[in-house]
């Protein structure tokens, strides 16, 4: 779930950003481990190296998905997100001092992450819309546009892709449960929207159909 297409990693390879590369340091985080807690006393910059990690709010016994970070992918710790790791997660990680030194010198990689953050900030909007104003099958139907948009038609021109994730995580992307997100996904395959294939496939038969669910 490619949050945005910009990629820092892609700019911090290049040579004359060799200094600010020095500045960030490699870490590790199993699957399912939280990466950051809400509000981290050290106020760090870290970018996704490896895997895909979860930007969420939690309050009581809920938790709301904001964004999910994907390779190339920039967030800062001093929020009031958690932040944990969906796959075995690789990250690069510096204090956001230390790198704020070196923007002034390097408007390309200023400009790259206010891009990114620009990005998350506004996919974080469209979140909250969407938990304020649609139901959860428009959500989930939402979701599904959205990775949709990522991906090109097969040889049949139907439009496929691997979300990787199980239906429990699926749920608390779009802020429901794990079983009324199943039975959604059920009903829209028996109704020929979509066709849930092996390995966490999602095929989308049926775009425009699926698109017109939203507004229904």
């Amino acid at each position: 779930m490619r949050l945005t297409d910009s990629d820092l990693l892609r700019d911090l390879d290049k040579p004359e950003f060799a200094v600010v590369r020095a500045a960030f340091v490699p870490r590790h985080f199993p699957k399912g481990r939280q990466v950051y807690a809400p509000r981290e006393a050290q106020n760090s910059l870290f970018i996704v190296a490896k895997g895909r990690a979860r930007v969420y709010l939690s309050y009581k016994d809920k938790e709301f998905t904001m964004a999910i970070l994907d390779v190339g992918d920039v967030y800062t710790t001093h929020t009031r997100a958690s932040v944990e790791a969906l796959d075995d997660l690789d990250i690069l990680v510096a204090e956001l001092a230390a790198v704020r030194r070196f923007l002034a010198d390097m408007p390309a990689l200023t400009s790259s992450m206010v891009k990114v953050l620009g990005d998350l900030l506004s996919h974080a909007f469209s979140v909250i819309d969407g938990l304020a104003f649609l139901d959860v099958r428009k959500r989930l139907i939402q979701l599904l546009l959205y990775e949709a948009e990522r991906v090109s038609a097969d040889a049949e021109h139907i439009l496929c892709f691997s979300h990787g994730l199980n239906i429990e995580q699926l749920a608390t992307i779009v802020g429901s449960s794990r079983q009324t997100v199943s039975s959604l996904l059920n009903v829209l395959e028996r109704d020929g929207v979509i066709e849930l294939r092996a390995r966490g496939v999602i095929c989308l038969p049926d775009l425009a159909r699926l698109e017109a669910l939203v507004h229904e």
